[in-house]
């Protein structure tokens, strides 16, 4: 397994730079047979091994390849670490319609939202964390968890298709998580509301003081410009940039301040105006839910995978020491 896959990405440069340098070399060959005779460039020019330069070029291109999955974050063995859980059930509730594909919040509002809740997730270390997508429905990605590891790869993989289009129930998202929350006394409870605010009529005010009557604190994130709003861009088949338009008119998306405002009020929670501007939701969530969570539980035992990327960057960087002492 690994922490950041996306690196594998740069393993391109691996056979780009094996055919660059093999092109620099055969080049410098025809140079020195054009200027000089073979007696001649013989004489004055150092000879140059072709197996020694294939030896060099491999150690190179092993430093280069052991580099990017050192990068990667190979984990692999398990270790046990304690963790003292706090007694807190946390539900986040993420925006996944079609408005939040919107650019004002760079690069658009829901890959920023799946950034954030990253950072919230590294100050919630010993709580229960779940994951409910929702658009027209909510759909439970995650159920309440410990482990941070497997609810980063779903969050990694949600998108504007997680979720069944037609609006932005957040009401119903709400009712959802709460539908399964455990009705459990002994822990808190606390919902995050991740979300453009732009509700369709699912009564969010009145999934609210349901929360409230739960004892179930809401803290509402609203994401993008509140003034003038922005277009929600779209791709067609051909990868050409066309906007949402209804009706013939190109939708702009504003985020409703005032009803999230009011739903973190009824729930005594609190409400973040993200806006467009860049903010920590780990801080945030700390400042607001983690004060309000209950007394520590047991420690519990878990399994952890060990960072591994050591070893790979120890062979790689023998693998230059290598390339050094040949060239002496």
């Amino acid at each position: 397994m690994f922490h950041s896959p996306l690196y594998f990405i740069a393993l391109w440069l691996v056979p780009l730079f094996a055919v660059l340098y093999w092109y620099a070399f055969k080049r410098r060959q025809k140079s020195v047979a054009a200027l000089f005779e073979k007696q001649m460039s013989e004489r004055l020019v150092p000879k140059i091994s072709t197996g020694r330069t294939v030896f060099v070029t491999g150690l190179i291109l092993l430093s280069l390849t052991l580099g990017i999955i050192a990068l990667a974050g190979p984990q692999f063995g398990t270790y046990d670490e304690d963790v003292s859980q706090s007694g807190t059930d946390v539900f986040i509730l993420l925006d996944v319609s079609r408005s939040m594909l919107a650019e004002d919040a760079a690069p658009n509002r829901l890959d920023r939202s799946k950034s954030d809740i990253q950072d919230l997730l590294a100050g919630a270390a010993g709580d229960r964390i779940g994951l409910i997508v929702f658009a027209g429905k909510p759909i439970v990605k995650v159920p309440l968890t410990n482990d941070q590891g497997f609810f980063l790869e779903v969050l990694r993989g949600v998108n504007t298709n997680s979720a069944p289009r037609g609006g932005t129930a957040i009401g119903d998202a709400v009712r959802q998580a709460l539908n399964v929350m455990p009705p459990d006394a002994a822990r808190q409870q606390s919902l995050v509301l991740i979300t453009d605010g732009d509700d369709q009529e699912s009564m969010p005010l009145e999934a609210a003081k349901e929360a409230a009557a739960r004892n179930v604190r809401i803290l509402t994130v609203g994401l993008g410009d509140a003034k003038e709003g922005s277009r929600i861009p779209l791709r067609d088949k051909n990868g050409n940039l066309t906007y949402l338009k209804h009706n013939g008119q190109e939708v702009w998306s504003k985020v409703n301040e005032a009803e999230l405002e009011s739903i973190a009020k009824i729930t005594g929670g609190a409400f973040v105006s993200a806006g467009t501007k860049s903010f920590d939701l780990g801080a945030i969530y700390a400042d607001s839910i983690g004060k309000l969570q209950g007394t520590a539980g047991e420690t519990e035992s878990r399994k952890k995978l060990q960072q591994q990327y050591q070893i790979f960057l120890l062979f790689g960087v023998v693998c230059l020491l290598g390339v050094l002492i040949l060239r002496l």
